[in-house]
């Protein structure tokens, strides 16, 4: 169809003219009524086909219920089509149809109003609809007209033609389902919008129309909609500026065309012939076509960008004056009329479909190619774009055997290098029967190689181009869609193609089941046998890893299991150490750790362990808040009761070195880990407010395929919040929390091992900070790798950090040996042999690093007894030396001697019932007295 003056009044030009008209004048009389008419279900079956019924005096159409496939191929194709948006609602109910299982947006495409597109627009939505799960309708351009495939009334109506403003529209909305819900869409003619994606066929005569939408960004540039499949010769735009008389074989024909041929198209030349023969510097400087030498890999290359642009040279097969048998470029050696000179042309390797030797040899066209390929001397597919980017860079004059659509021809369009398609003669059926057999073309025999002269015709070329809107673009390749999600609608309708022989076969089909009145018959039919016939073709246009189907993954994997087994042992492990402790509990080791600080630990590490089974269990949204709430409270109450036990320690140790008197009550001590954990609350409480976490999901393509075929996509669920930083502030706070534990323990590190735990400490920490480093990175790579692995890892990491502090810290105190030396004290600040004594408060001597052997031990003044267990020892905290001692230090040991005496049997300083406060006190300060009444004034 040509038509720049109106779009809806097509007129036909004349090698199609008498057919055209003829049809035209047939559907005016005919065709108009649209749908089949019928008296019987025989009038069907015949008209139609089996399945078709008659129902209010028209046929119905069978491929309504399941479509095309599913009801030819009952034992192959089990699947029914995809419902779309204008099938009535009882289709899916009723099992005619499906919902679409990867929920693609549908594609609407304009059905112009002939044949040809109708049969276009059916395949396309044959393919998108029952192989890839795409929900298709078809745009007629007019309200109440119908020629959907799947229309229960087979309805074949003829709408408009080249409709731009739909195209318009559908880049504007989008999805054209929107579209239908305007006011009015379905009840008033001027409220209708026509909306589509494709118009899969557009005749020439709108170059200025389609340049117009491609400078809006309406469209993609127009593609060939026969060109899969279709080859030929091409040479660049330059070139046919230059040359036009090249576009032709009739330019190039005979005697008088070999000298020009041999001299416009020369021989492209590798990297490493181009460094050795034809460099003035063998490439060891810049020369303006390479910068350098090739490297091994390189050598072979006709292009390498800036590096090398590549050349194209002259050589003996060239030189027409000194060689009779000079050559443009297509089979060296091989003379196709004896002593012929001939140019150069690139063809295929040997195996691909390629018919230039036929076609040179009987058209009398001086060319051979010269390429490194056996059997064909043609050039590899790298080799291939390689020239042609070098004839581009160095403007230089190529005879390119290619196909397109494909990518080096898509790459180019627009450019001076644009494929410039050279006229052969026209192809018809006779000549298409009579090419060299694929297993003839690289054939030791020369008579094989170029076959019969009847066969030298061009390969089929469509000169029909089907026009994409850039939103099926947008629509197939959202970002917002996950990528296993995206529609294969764009690639496959841009890849696909059909040309006028395939489309004369469904004619032939539509007439042989007709009996010479086509008009009488559906063809429907005629199409479905088409794609039956051709479903491998078809098939090659459905993009890799397509079709998919979702398939959830329900948490059943083997790691899941072992991740919920290894947190059930964690929990059990945790409940038994708590039994363990509370059995222990008079025990010192147990006891001068404070066992309500203990509790408070395992505690945490319990909810951790509970966090970890969690995690390990199918997310759900309860779930996931309570994995956030579990974990990272149960790691503030795991290490938050260390923090505040080696704090008190450290505060009493500077207190004692200092003789001063210092109060500690135990229920300050608790109250700070409460108030800890209350804040910790309160920021999860935060967190579940503003963006909880909740269940997610996650869709990735697997390996696998289902029984139909299709590669199965594999939704995973898991536990994540909107933002990622809940999580990172998560694991800060643990870091922070080991951090304050860290240096709390190292100024700890010189007290008497009695009370100092800091060895089992620093394992603790450095355990717990190698599992949070671990956690840290499972959140750096949450979007490189499948979430179920990363939550099944985290599990792991939770149920290990548990195991771990338990076996560092609690077993070596259940098996420790209690037996503690006489004549050690846990805090006895002392001074070297021989020090001062007269003032025992001398800052030089109060050094709790000062530590002698016990021999040479010298008390200087002050003691302090456990921190957190504050009963006394049966064993005297203080060394006695007098043989070492002045007279007032045997009096401060005589002194600190009875006092051991008196808390022995009196019991004074263990908790107070009161207020649970303990007070110690400087040297020469005198006590409230005892609860007794028994206390001396240095007590």
């Amino acid at each position: 169809k040509e038509d720049d003056k109106d779009d809806n009044d097509p007129v036909m030009d004349d090698s199609r003219g008498r057919r055209a008209a003829a049809v035209t004048q047939q559907l005016l009389i005919v065709v108009v009524e649209a749908a089949i008419p019928c008296f019987s279900i025989f009038d069907c079956k015949t008209k139609v086909g089996d399945g078709s019924v008659c129902e209010r005096g028209t046929c119905t159409n069978p491929f309504f219920r399941g479509g095309c496939l599913a009801n030819q191929l009952k034992d192959d194709h089990h699947r029914v089509r995809t419902c779309h948006s204008e099938d009535p609602p009882e289709a899916a109910e009723n099992g005619y149809c499906r919902p679409s299982t990867m929920d693609y947006v549908e594609v609407r495409i304009a059905s112009q109003n002939w044949e040809s597109v109708f049969f276009e627009a059916w395949i396309l939505q044959i393919l998108l609809s029952e192989f890839l799960d795409v929900p298709v309708t078809i745009e007629t351009g007019r309200p109440g007209l119908n020629v959907d495939f799947y229309d229960l009334e087979t309805r074949f109506d003829y709408g408009g033609s080249n409709d731009w403003t739909a195209m318009r529209t559908a880049n504007e909305y989008q999805d054209c389902t929107q579209v239908k819900k305007l006011p009015g869409y379905y009840n008033s003619s001027e409220a209708y919008v026509s909306c589509s994606h494709v118009i899969p066929e557009v005749w020439t005569g709108h170059t200025e129309t389609l340049k117009e939408l491609q400078e809006d960004e309406i469209i993609d540039p127009p593609a060939g909609l026969g060109a899969l499949g279709s080859q030929g010769w091409y040479i660049p735009r330059f070139t046919a500026k230059e040359n036009p008389e090249l576009l032709t074989y009739l330019g190039m024909q005979g005697d008088e065309n070999r000298e020009k041929l041999a001299r416009i198209f020369k021989r492209p030349t590798t990297w490493e012939d181009y460094c050795k023969d034809e460099s003035p510097t063998n490439c060891t400087s810049a020369d303006g076509v390479a910068t350098r030498p090739p490297t091994d890999a390189e050598k072979d290359k006709y292009y390498a960008g800036a590096d090398f642009i590549g050349h194209f040279r002259n050589t003996t097969e060239n030189d027409c004056d000194n060689n009779a048998n000079c050559t443009g470029h297509i089979v060296e050696n091989d003379c196709y009329n004896n002593a012929n000179c001939t140019g150069h042309i690139v063809d295929y390797p040997c195996g691909w479909s390629s018919y230039v030797p036929q076609q040179a040899h009987h058209l009398k066209i001086a060319v051979e190619s010269n390429g490194k390929e056996p059997g064909s001397n043609g050039y590899s597919y790298g080799a291939m774009t390689q020239i042609w980017a070098a004839a581009n860079a160095t403007k230089s004059n190529v005879m390119l055997h290619w196909w397109q659509p494909e990518a080096l021809y898509q790459e180019y369009l627009g450019s001076e290098a644009e494929f410039q398609r050279v006229s052969l003669p026209p192809p018809t059926q006779d000549c298409v029967e009579q090419r060299v057999p694929v297993a003839d073309r690289c054939a030791d025999s020369f008579e094989m190689r170029v076959g019969d002269a009847a066969g030298s015709c061009d390969e089929q070329a469509h000169v029909l181009y089907k026009v994409i809107n850039k939103a099926l673009y947008d629509l197939s390749y959202n970002p917002e869609v996950p990528s296993a999600l995206h529609s294969p609608a764009y690639e496959t309708i841009k890849d696909f193609r059909i040309s006028d022989l395939q489309l004369g076969r469904i004619f032939d089909y539509w007439f042989e089941s007709a009996h010479g009145d086509k008009w009488g018959l559906d063809p429907r039919e005629a199409v479905c046998r088409w794609v039956i016939e051709n479903r491998e073709t078809l098939e090659s246009y459905i993009p890799r890893t397509h079709p998919r189907l979702v398939e959830e993954n329900d948490g059943k994997e083997p790691m899941f299991y072992v991740a919920q087994v290894l947190a059930a042992i964690a929990m059990a492990f945790t409940l038994v150490t708590m039994v363990v402790t509370y059995l222990q509990r008079e025990k010192p080791a147990i006891r001068l750790e404070q066992i309500e600080f203990l509790f408070l630990l395992l505690v945490g590490l319990l909810l951790v362990s509970f966090g970890s089974l969690l995690n390990a269990l199918p997310p759900q949204n309860a779930l996931c808040v309570s994995v956030a709430w579990f974990v990272n409270l149960g790691y503030t109450l795991s290490i938050t009761p260390l923090i505040v036990k080696i704090a008190a320690i450290n505060r009493l140790m500077l207190a004692a070195q200092q003789m001063r008197r210092v109060e500690l009550r135990l229920g300050s001590l608790y109250g700070a880990v409460v108030g800890i954990a209350a804040l910790v609350m309160i920021g999860l409480s935060v967190w579940t407010i503003i963006d909880p976490p909740k269940k997610n999901f996650e869709l990735s393509l697997t390996s696998g395929t289902s029984d139909f075929g299709e590669t199965v996509v594999d939704k995973t669920y898991f536990c994540r919040s909107d933002a990622q930083v809940w999580h990172y502030l998560g694991v800060s706070w643990q870091a922070l929390l080991l951090l304050s534990a860290t240096v709390l323990a190292f100024q700890s590190r010189k007290m008497s091992a009695t009370i100092n735990d800091t060895r089992s400490l620093a394992m603790v920490i450095y355990s717990q900070f190698v599992f949070v480093v671990l956690r840290a990175i499972t959140y750096f790579v949450d979007s490189s790798l499948e979430p179920t692995s990363l939550a099944a890892a985290r599990s792991f990491l939770y149920s290990a950090d548990v195991v771990a502090m338990l076996t560092i810290y609690f077993i070596p105190k259940f098996f420790r040996d209690d037996t503690i030396k006489e004549n050690v004290s846990p805090l006895t600040t002392t001074a070297p042999q021989g020090a001062p004594n007269s003032n025992p408060r001398n800052a030089s001597y109060l050094s709790g690093s000062a530590r002698l052997d016990p021999g040479q031990r010298v008390v200087v003044g002050g003691r302090v007894r456990n921190l957190f267990s504050l009963e006394s020892s049966n064993v005297s905290e203080v060394e006695r030396h007098p043989t070492h001692m002045s007279p007032l230090a045997q009096a401060a040991a005589q002194r600190d001697a009875e006092d051991d005496d008196v808390a022995r049997n009196s019991l004074q300083l263990q908790r107070l019932p009161e207020d649970n406060a303990v007070t110690f006190m400087e040297e020469g300060e005198e006590d409230e007295p005892s609860p007794t009444g028994s206390a001396s004034s240095d007590q």
